[in-house]
């Protein structure tokens, strides 16, 4: 467990008038979904119109691919137009080699980037962010357009933390998680994850997930880290240039950054949202790599003696509407819900 420096608080404050900054390279999410239909369009949209990733590549878990209508429905649309659905189909896998390699997702991000980042026949997207559902990518500090708020965070978006922390350099950033509590809610309700739980830790997490340039990519180490060619190195984001020095770590998995860099691009992870949601993701569904290991034999509770300490709901520390703030200025149809009370 981390003890880092807190995270978010003050902001980033965009002007009407300013033209927007051009970029010579595209960005793309690689993500594995499975029972995430009352998250994913938020999540989606909170990602490429707010932080202004390019595509998302969802590689649907589901044994019937349950995402093939949606996918279908959703091909004129402005926003989920750049959103491609592949249904993930475990026996691959076996095909090729990796029968003993049970972590779905180092399947599945090395199969995006081939696809979408080095392929001839691809869009050869840049810069791949390999995320979950439940996690989102926060500008610490973010204020919405007020000319009374102090600006702390210079980036509005994800292109512009990419253009001083990692394009200079080549080979892959990594981002530190912040752990968003349950808010003390005890079931679904059908508002917004931004806006149901807005309750976190007191600190920065030392888990961290990665951002990795195509062409430099070799493979994901795990679920967090990469491996990258030769020459290159993964960079934090505590200053331009600096190392990350857990991956050069020969016995280490290179998934944790205790240096805890704060200020610039974080990861809120919206893990345990409410007491029965959680439980269904642990216990009745199961992680996507690793099944129902955390839970007690009956299947209805989180078990505290069984993986890391963050594994154990929390109900939250600090309240930080970062993220939901952000997605209303930037998606804003999503104030409507402002309207609502939560009684959940």
């Amino acid at each position: 467990q981390g003890g880092g420096r807190g995270g978010g608080g003050g902001g980033y404050d965009s002007d009407d008038d300013e033209e927007e900054t051009k970029y010579n390279f595209t960005t793309a999410i690689c993500v594995v979904v499975k029972d995430a239909e009352p998250y994913f369009e938020e999540w989606a949209e909170y990602h490429l119109e707010g932080m202004k990733f390019d595509a998302i590549y969802i590689y649907d878990d589901s044994p019937t691919f349950e995402l093939r209508n949606w996918f279908q429905n959703t091909r004129s649309d402005e926003t989920f137009s750049k959103v491609q659905v592949l249904h993930y189909n475990r026996t691959l896998d076996e095909e090729n080699g990796e029968a003993e390699d049970k972590i779905v997702q180092n399947f599945v991000y090395r199969d995006c980037v081939s696809l979408f980042g080095t392929s001839e026949t691809g869009p050869k997207h840049d810069y791949f962010a390999f995320l979950d559902v439940d996690e989102f990518l926060v500008l610490p500090g973010y204020h919405s357009k007020n000319k009374n708020n102090k600006n702390n965070n210079k980036y509005s978006d994800i292109r512009g933390v990419l253009q001083d922390y990692l394009v200079p350099y080549g080979g892959a950033l990594v981002v530190n998680w912040v752990l968003m509590g349950s808010s003390n809610r005890a079931v679904y309700s059908p508002l917004p994850v931004t806006k149901r739980f807005q309750y976190r830790s007191n600190h920065t997490h030392n888990v961290i997930k990665t951002i990795a340039k195509a062409t430099d990519y070799v493979e994901n180490r795990n679920p967090h880290s990469v491996s990258v060619v030769a020459g290159t190195d993964i960079h934090t984001t505590l200053y331009p240039g600096k190392l990350h020095k857990e991956a050069s770590d020969p016995g280490g998995t290179g998934a944790s950054d205790h240096d805890y860099p704060s200020d610039v691009l974080l990861l809120y992870h919206y893990r345990y949202t409410s007491k029965k949601e959680y439980i269904f993701k642990r216990c009745m569904r199961g992680n996507v790599d690793r099944g129902s290991i955390w839970c007690n034999r009956k299947g209805n509770s989180v078990t505290t003696s069984r993986g890391p300490d963050h594994i154990q709901s929390f109900v939250g520390d600090v309240f930080d509407d970062t993220a939901w703030r952000f997605l209303t200025e930037r998606v804003p149809k999503y104030k409507f819900y402002d309207e609502f009370k939560d009684f959940h």
